[in-house]
């Protein structure tokens, strides 16, 4: 159950929806009774009404299909050839993408890209950022950033995290910020690098499906649609102060989308 509640807490920063909590739960073996025991929790911590909505959906789909399962008599057992049937493989490689993400995205949270770094220790306790935002870990939000949110956390689970606990954590949220880019865009149009970059922008909060930007580089305008992200507030009011940990990020990141 552990596994299924890091991935429901994982999507506690992004959009809800009923299908991405859904696709967390069918992705893992669990038994039923144990995806339902971790909606509850998840439930419990997270506080966002439209989480709440869409894990309400879920639970009742949950109930009634284990309804079914304790009404309906077992099937009998169908002996089937022993033959081995050769899978196509991924058109692209989630596992290389996700590397690559990591290694884009841990500089810019932690120092280096090993959180058990003595020098990150200070991570695996609950933080603000530099806009005051609660986060712990890698970068992973704390609910919606407040103190709240925070101290909810330490009640449910202590004060500091294992740098194991952050390396979950952080997997868990690559795949969940991953399943957003394939969503938003045609995979197989962009270059791995590109698309771990897409991950960068997803995990950071500035991926949106209705951005210009987005728009352009899915018709593979792909220096138009660099220019068009940096035109971000953000990005402006930070470099008109000086070229920070932000600005080199988002203007790394724009650099490999207008790569061809």
């Amino acid at each position: 159950m552990k596994e299924i509640l890091l991935g429901l807490i994982a999507v506690g920063t992004a959009p809800y929806s009923a299908q991405k909590i859904e696709n967390i739960l069918n992705n893992d073996p669990a038994p039923i009774e144990q995806k339902i025991t971790a909606l509850k929790v998840a439930d419990e911590h997270i506080e966002a009404p439209s989480f709440k909505r869409a894990v309400d959906r879920v639970f009742k789909q949950y109930e009634a299909e284990l309804k079914q399962i304790e009404d309906t008599p077992p099937e009998p057992v169908k002996v089937k050839p022993n033959r081995k049937i050769q899978e196509a493989p991924p058109e692209r490689s989630e596992s290389k993408i996700k590397n690559l993400a990591s290694n884009l995205i841990k500089p810019s949270e932690i120092y280096g890209t090993d959180i058990g770094d003595p020098r990150n220790r200070k991570f695996l306790r609950p933080y603000t950022d530099d806009v005051g935002i609660y986060t712990i870990g890698i970068g992973h939000k704390i609910g919606d950033g407040t103190r709240a949110a925070k101290n909810k956390w330490v009640k449910k689970y202590g004060s500091s995290i294992s740098p194991q606990f952050a390396e979950k954590l952080f997997d868990k949220q690559l795949s969940f910020h991953l399943d957003r880019v394939k969503d938003i865009f045609e995979i197989d149009n962009l270059s791995n690098e590109q698309a771990a970059v897409l991950v960068d922008i997803s995990y950071r909060g500035d991926l949106l499906p209705k951005m210009q930007w987005v728009d352009l580089l899915k018709k593979g305008k792909n220096k138009a649609a660099a220019n068009e992200y940096l035109d971000h507030k953000e990005y402006k009011r930070r470099k008109a102060k000086g070229r920070d940990g932000v600005v080199k990020r988002m203007e790394r990141n724009a650099g490999i989308l207008a790569s061809k």
